[in-house]
C-alpha cells in the first residue's frame, strides 16, 4: 500500500482578477513596497575607502607634534614618562654637581 502525500487544497484560495500595479502599491504608505523604499532612502550610506582617504585630515609628522608640544608645555605622558623625566633630571644634577666640584678643585 502506498502512502499519498498531502496536497494543498484550492478550496480557500482567493483569486484576484486584477492585482494592483507597482505605482499603486507605492502610493499606499502602508504597503510593503513603500515601506521598503522609505527604509532604503533612510539607510545610512557608508563612504568608500577612497572617499574616506580624500575626506581625511592630513596627519602631522612627529617633528610637528613635538614642536607643538614644546609650545604648549609638555606632551602628555604616563607614569613611565614621569620616571624617565625624573631620572634624566637626577642625572643632569649629578653631572653638573661633578663638573662644579672639578671646577672648584681646579681653582684651588
Amino acid at each position: 500500500m502506498t502512502r499519498l502525500k498531502k496536497q494543498k487544497r484550492m478550496a480557500n484560495k482567493i483569486v484576484l482578477d486584477k492585482t494592483p500595479r507597482k505605482q499603486e502599491r507605492l502610493a499606499d504608505p502602508d504597503s510593503y513596497e513603500s515601506r521598503k523604499q522609505r527604509a532604503q532612502k533612510q539607510k545610512k550610506k557608508h563612504a568608500s575607502v577612497d572617499q574616506k582617504r580624500i575626506n581625511a585630515k592630513p596627519t602631522k609628522s612627529a617633528i610637528e607634534r613635538d614642536t607643538e608640544a614644546g609650545r604648549r608645555g609638555e606632551r602628555k605622558g604616563g607614569r613611565l614618562a614621569d620616571k624617565i623625566r625624573q631620572y634624566n633630571a637626577e642625572k643632569e644634577i649629578a653631572e653638573t654637581g661633578d663638573s662644579n666640584s672639578e671646577q672648584i678643585r681646579d681653582s684651588q
